[in-house]
């Protein structure tokens, strides 16, 4: 009897309806507007997106990924053998589209979705400074995601005549599954980019939330130095820089040491939050702690610990040198840990207000030739005695780049800096990866990327281009 009445019911329910009145929902999905309904959702979205540029699944994203294959394609390192080997393909210049060492495409992506995400549905919010803020955040890490893509995979607008009228790559401000785009153009992209963050620029909050792994207003402008360098647009590098460094200061000599050990904030204008649960550990990918002492998976050769004086704080910063397997080594430690804690575990500094320093004196050198003051900014802070700048003309712009190369040193900047000035890439031949210069020399294959060279692009993700037959490979590969 139940069973017939449950047959009735059921009868009288589907003819009461029609077929446009039923509606099935994914079963593993959730639209957002049953996530989205209050500021508070929205926050945890946002953070949401912050923490994919962390971790998606086990592309490690900046967590280690993007701190490590920035550098291993430079000059700034050399593979040691003592190590496990890891990214050694990396080191050797032989990424392929089946088997790249730089994993951060979905993670990039996958932030600038989610940040979309918000963006589509910010009108629920009511119009206040919180729903501003929130707008802010979700575009700067739209933009800065955008950026690092196009950065990575395609040509940089300064790096050849021809580069704006290059592939690009396609900039994630829609989010629909069954959508197949090609790529833009260079100048597309970054059309796009600036866009963003300048009406960011406009929203986000101006309070310092560094301790909440957040951007405010000055990362927002900070940022956007960054691009406008990337471009070639100099006056805008200083417009936006004097927003940046506008109540900041250059950490200070004697912060210095400390900052990578996470005991101050000095100078960071951005940074990623990584915590315990993150189960994230940067320190890893340059070196670790065993019974043995330090077993470094890269070091610095003898050529560029030199580069860094007696009383330049940042060799003691950057460096430790110490025996492991009866041989001494210049181990880097700029990712070492927090003072208390687990080992390799230490927050993210994405943005410092020195780069916008060094972004202003290069962009005021090549406006006017001049830029010594901001250089001095930089330099007062990092040498005792310090004693004022005095270069002009092509010293001085030598004089900016090298302190760029060792303040940003093994801090995601220099393949990057390479890449827009279109220089070749050039390692030392003759020394090994010891301290004294002795020891395994870099192989010949991987001694240069000449400037021009394809392999300043790196292979869009074979996986990427299964999925997108849309998505043209990048020339070379």
């Amino acid at each position: 009897m139940k069973k017939i009445l449950y047959i009735v019911a059921l009868s009288f329910a589907f003819n009461a309806c029609s077929d446009e009145d039923i509606t099935f929902a994914p079963y593993n999905a959730v639209s957002e507007g049953i996530v989205l309904r209050n500021t508070a959702d929205f926050e945890n979205m946002i953070t949401g997106a912050y923490s994919y540029m962390i971790k998606n699944g086990g592309a490690n994203g900046y967590g280690s990924e993007f701190v490590i294959d920035t550098e291993i394609m430079t000059d700034n390192l050399i593979l040691c053998v003592e190590g496990r080997q890891s990214n050694a393909d990396g080191f050797r210049l032989l990424s392929v589209p089946s088997s790249s060492h730089f994993n951060y495409y979905s993670s990039a992506y996958r932030a600038a979705e989610t940040a979309t995400r918000a963006l589509n549905q910010i009108d629920i919010l009511p119009k206040n400074a919180q729903r501003d803020n929130i707008e802010g955040q979700a575009l700067f890490i739209r933009a800065l995601n955008n950026f690092d893509l196009v950065r990575i995979y395609s040509k940089i607008p300064t790096q050849s005549a021809d580069a704006n009228a290059s592939l690009g790559m396609y900039y994630l401000d829609k989010v629909d599954p069954f959508f197949k785009p090609s790529r833009g153009t260079v100048a597309d992209s970054y059309k796009k980019i600036v866009a963003d963050l300048e009406r960011a620029k406009g929203l986000i909050g101006t309070a310092n939330q560094n301790t909440a792994g957040k951007a405010n207003r000055a990362a927002v402008a900070a940022l956007l130095s960054r691009v406008y360098l990337y471009m070639g647009d100099y006056a805008n590098v200083i417009v936006n820089g004097n927003i940046a460094i506008a109540g900041n200061t250059v950490c200070p000599r004697a912060s210095f040491v400390s900052l990578w050990n996470d005991v101050n904030s000095s100078g960071v204008l951005f940074k990623l939050r990584i915590e315990q649960v993150d189960g994230v550990t940067p320190g890893v990918v340059y070196y670790q702690t065993v019974t043995g002492g330090i077993r470094s998976e890269y070091v610095a050769q003898k050529n560029v610990a030199d580069l860094f004086g007696a009383t330049d704080i940042r060799k003691s910063a950057y460096f430790t040198t110490s025996a492991y397997n009866g041989q001494t080594y210049n181990h880097i430690k700029k990712y070492e840990k927090r003072l208390t804690g687990n080992p390799a575990i230490v927050d993210i500094k994405v943005i410092r207000l020195e780069e916008v320093y060094l972004n202003m004196a290069e962009a005021q050198y090549r406006l006017n030739g001049g830029g010594l003051a901001h250089l001095d900014a930089v330099r007062s802070q990092r040498y005792l005695p310090f004693v004022a700048g005095t270069e002009t003309g092509a010293a001085l712009l030598n004089a900016i780049l090298l302190e760029r190369r060792l303040e940003l040193a093994f801090e995601m900047d220099r393949f990057f800096t390479l890449k827009r000035l279109g220089l070749a890439m050039t390692r030392n031949a003759v020394e090994g990866d010891y301290a004294n210069g002795l020891g395994t020399k870099v192989e010949a294959t991987a001694l240069t990327i000449p400037a021009g060279n394809y392999k300043w692009q790196l292979p869009i993700p074979q996986f990427q281009r299964d999925l997108n037959s849309n998505l043209e490979q990048n020339p070379g590969y």
